[in-house]
């Protein structure tokens, strides 16, 4: 069973409880049935002993025979289907009606036959439901057996055993299909948010491998000489601190995206301009772009009005801009754009360059995706995803608006609406 894939088994367990829950609803609907059945035989045996009785004391006090009153009494009620013996105390038969030798010697044999309550009994001439009834006392008590046969509800069961071997199948086979379907739908989202967690884990555990791997080469080859000068100490420590910032960032950046799976990083919506903190934003990434030789310019930056998280929408454009400026040649331009309509904010970010293979647009928002391996030492392919996300948070999108041999652009749209 635990060989099986997630929807075979929730199928096979599926199957399991369906039939089980099938097979007790059977069982209980005849056996209500059975009940139901019997306490309307029982009502008209009731009925009609009732009515037997009065007829037979009112003959009684007329003729004072209980012979003659016996068979008078048994004329006027009718039977039906039913049957009727009216006994003495010694248990000859005075009147009879119907069938009522099919139930008689053992309603005789039955020490409750006076009893009030019914019972079923089973005879060579099939089922019978009796009741019987005791009438005076001492020398002249009478004994009232009347009887009917159960063919009626016999039938009434067998056609219900018949409709629910035909129909239960049926149900079974429809349920199951259905059942794999809706496993099927239902499983997919949960397979492909376990795969993804474990192509998360695994690129993580790469990438939180190499600057590890990093420090401790660095610090065992300065370790494994007695001594060593100055120097040699510094540019040690100077890959050290490197290598933990970038693992810091690492890290950081796994969390934001560990607490946006699973729901726990909540908005903290403030009034602010985009423009102004784009501004922010550029001067932050100076000393990068300066350091890369490439030129950060704003064609138009229009005053532009906005309600949501600071530090998202911040941490949004530094990750655009640092991108556009990793990516951009030396003496390469990136250029910022925002713009306003009545509902979009449309923030562009164009760098020169090799632009961006139209097979691979929608990759570079994947995670731990890096499409130029020699940069890997620049990031670990994060930062576009943790940009896409905060876009959705904003109920925005960001997409690669164009791309060719020379340049690419990214686009940031927001609603005007704010949250």
């Amino acid at each position: 069973m635990s060989a099986l894939p997630i929807r075979a088994r929730l199928a096979v367990m599926y199957a399991v409880i369906l039939f089980g829950v099938l097979f007790v609803t059977s069982l209980t609907v005849l056996w209500q049935q059975e009940r139901i059945g019997l306490r309307r035989v029982d009502r008209e045996l009731d009925t009609l002993t009732t009515t037997l009785a009065n007829g037979l004391r009112d003959e009684l006090r007329e003729s004072g025979s209980p012979l003659h009153a016996a068979r008078d009494a048994q004329k006027i009620v009718d039977t039906g289907n039913h049957s009727v013996a009216i006994l003495d105390r010694k248990g000859n038969v005075l009147a009879a009606k119907g069938a009522a030798s099919s139930f008689l010697p053992l309603g005789l044999s039955e020490p409750a036959s006076a009893s009030r309550d019914a019972r079923t009994l089973t005879t060579a001439h099939g089922a019978w439901r009796v009741r019987g009834r005791q009438e005076g006392e001492g020398d002249d008590a009478l004994t009232l057996l009347i009887g009917t046969p159960l063919t009626d509800v016999e039938r009434e069961q067998r056609e219900s055993r018949e409709a629910m071997l035909v129909g239960i199948p049926i149900v079974f086979v429809l349920a199951v299909s259905g059942g794999l379907y809706l496993s099927s739908v239902s499983v997919r989202p949960v397979v492909k948010a376990l795969e993804a967690q474990r192509r998360f884990t695994a690129d993580a555990a790469h990438e939180l491998r190499t600057p590890v791997s990093v420090i401790r080469a660095a610090a065992d080859v300065t370790l494994s000489r007695e001594s060593r000068d100055e120097c040699e100490y510094r540019d040690t420590l100077k890959i050290i601190t490197g290598q933990a910032r970038g693992l810091g960032r690492l890290v950081q950046n796994m969390l934001v995206l560990a607490r946006a799976d699973a729901g726990a990083y909540p908005l903290r919506p403030v009034d602010l301009y985009l423009d102004e903190l784009i501004v922010d934003c550029r001067r932050a990434l100076e000393a990068l772009a300066t350091e890369r030789g490439v030129l950060v310019t704003t064609d138009q930056l229009q005053e532009t009005p906005y309600r949501g998280d600071e530090d998202l929408l911040r941490q949004l454009i530094v990750n655009v801009l640092q991108n556009a400026v990793q990516h951009t040649p030396r003496c390469g331009v990136v250029t910022i754009d925002l713009r306003a309509t009545a509902d979009r904010i449309a923030l562009r970010v164009k760098n020169t360059g090799a632009g961006i293979p139209l097979a691979d647009q929608s990759r570079v928002f994947e995670r731990f995706v890096q499409l130029d391996p020699s940069r890997r030492s620049e990031g670990a392919g994060l930062g576009l995803p943790i940009a896409r996300w905060i876009a959705d948070m904003h109920h925005g999108e960001i997409f690669v608006e164009s791309s060719d041999a020379s340049h690419t652009t990214f686009c940031v749209t927001l609603p005007t609406t704010p949250l």
